[in-house]
């Protein structure tokens, strides 16, 4: 004879209550559907990476006087109420860059751990609060896949090699590959570029 127990699921928390909520450690957490849910610890080239692009952008949108500020370590709340998305980099604009308010851009750097599924869950959120470009970023090979709304739907591109230029008509900005990839890979790492439409 089976035996069956029964198992009560971890409550939901609201958003709300997650914005006020202190895990008592250093993990980043997202609130997924009312669940929390912890990020992987990132590991030095992620780091590095989300550095690299906050220097790029941000030093990029001052020089061209763009009302914009790009932040690492912030929330995302979604128009959920059970969800909030804690991007690696997120860029917002607004009529100054000091009280910079609209998400307009969203930075992934890929672990391992990341799944094609959750990614795509993301991208939606993402969509929803509109912002129209999102980018995941690989760690192990210069490689980034640009996602831009296109009414409803995401158009992708492919930016890959040392020589590559990462093209983000969102902020009317251009970076080099070779410089967001900077001290992060190998010396012998290499430098054909493509762009996949």
């Amino acid at each position: 004879m089976a035996v069956s127990i029964k198992v009560d699921p971890a409550p939901r928390m609201s958003v709300e209550e997650f914005l006020v909520w202190d895990s008592g450690d250093d993990l980043r957490y997202e609130l997924v559907e009312g669940v929390v849910v912890a990020q992987s610890a990132p590991a030095r080239p992620h780091g590095r990476l989300v550095a690299n692009f906050s220097i790029s952008i941000g030093t990029r949108l001052r020089a061209a006087k763009r009302p914009c500020a790009p932040e690492a370590g912030t929330v995302l709340r979604i128009d959920r109420r059970w969800t909030v998305r804690a991007p690696d980099l997120l860029v917002r604009c607004g009529p100054n860059a000091r009280d910079a308010d609209t998400p307009v851009l969203a930075i992934e750097v890929l672990s391992p751990s990341n799944s094609a599924s959750e990614m795509a869950r993301k991208r939606d959120d993402y969509a929803s609060v509109g912002i129209m470009e999102v980018l995941e970023v690989e760690q192990d090979r210069p490689e980034i896949r640009i996602h831009r709304q296109d009414s409803d739907r995401w158009v992708i591109e492919t930016a890959r090699g040392l020589d590559g230029v990462l093209a983000l008509p969102s902020l009317g900005l251009e970076m080099p590959l070779a410089e967001l990839y900077a001290d992060i890979l190998p010396d012998d790492a290499p430098l054909d570029a493509t762009v996949d439409a």
